[in-house]
């Protein structure tokens, strides 16, 4: 499987308040896609905003907030699930 970097693009960006984590992530995933998808499962949170302020959107599946770049990196094991390997829980 690859391995993925996501990187924070717009931290000022109000979406950052549905997430738990604001900084890089390391995830082992097939694609692009499903590295998102394990991020946003792993990170995202509900927010509270007062009504008519507009929703949040969790920004983990968002091009516009996180950049997705395939890596290599002997660090991390590229055999095994899709999972986020850092941070480490």
């Amino acid at each position: 499987m690859a391995i993925w970097k996501l990187t924070p693009i717009d931290l000022v960006d109000a979406n950052w308040e549905a997430s738990s984590h604001r900084g890089p992530a390391i995830v082992r995933a097939p694609n692009e896609a499903a590295a998102r998808a394990a991020a946003a499962e792993a990170f995202d949170v509900a927010t509270r905003f007062p009504p008519g302020t507009g929703v949040r959107v969790p920004p983990w599946t968002r091009a516009t907030l996180v950049k997705a770049e395939e890596i290599t990196d002997r660090r991390y094991d590229d055999q095994g699930p899709i999972q986020v390997l850092d941070p480490a829980f």
